[in-house]
């Protein structure tokens, strides 16, 4: 059964998971970006979901709750834009490098 508080108020389902998701989201997007990117989509979703759910049913569930769900998808959000500031600089490097490359060998093709 789900948590109660004090006030026999429910903790929001999806709140924590969101904030705990869009944490993991920033501290992933620089190693690995992809996983990063996931991690943000998910957590985004899971906080919209718990904040439509707390909107639908305002009295049930813990306020503190619904700060967990929207600290989750402000994390979420910040995790999804530097995943994929961090994919597209990855993308960029790559690009740049096998660019390198080619003109490195068209140079030894000419002496």
């Amino acid at each position: 059964m789900e948590n109660l508080d004090q006030n026999n108020k429910f903790e929001l389902p999806g709140a924590t998971s969101s904030l705990v998701l869009g944490v993991l989201s920033i501290s992933m997007c620089y190693c690995w970006g992809p996983v990063g990117l996931v991690l943000a989509i998910i957590g985004l979703s899971s906080g919209v979901k718990a904040i439509n759910t707390y909107t639908a049913n305002p009295g049930v569930y813990t306020e503190g709750s619904l700060k967990n769900a929207n600290s989750g998808k402000v994390c979420s959000i910040v995790g999804l834009i530097l995943s994929i500031l961090s994919l597209l600089l990855t993308i960029l490097t790559w690009s740049s490098t096998i660019d390198a490359l080619k003109n490195l060998q068209e140079l030894g093709n000419f002496f």
